[in-house]
């Protein structure tokens, strides 16, 4: 819906704050911190990763973004991921190239 994409690009505008700006390593911090915050044995599932990174209004699309990263990293569907996992995921989503 047009709502449900607004508020998707709303999520995508927190995320991109951290492409080249000097607050890049805040945003990052603020992410780990929910992770550990979210995670169960040191894994963050998919049902909570749109909550993790900041866009808990836009939980299908943010499933949906986890699905991609997901696919390009391991070639099939996951269910969980670790911290450092989670890192190459906001690593690649902050990309100004990411696509």
């Amino acid at each position: 819906t047009r709502s449900g994409a607004q508020q998707a690009l709303k999520g995508l505008r927190f995320i991109s704050k951290a492409t080249g700006k000097s607050d890049g390593d805040e945003l990052w911090m603020e992410v780990a911190a929910q992770f550990h915050r979210l995670a169960k044995d040191g894994f963050l599932s998919r049902s909570d990763f749109a909550q993790c990174i900041g866009m808990k209004d836009s939980k299908e699309f943010a499933g949906e973004l986890f699905d991609a990263l997901g696919r390009r990293r391991y070639r099939c569907k996951i269910d969980r991921i670790t911290l450092d996992e989670l890192r190459e995921f906001w690593l690649e989503m902050s990309v100004q190239s990411f696509d």
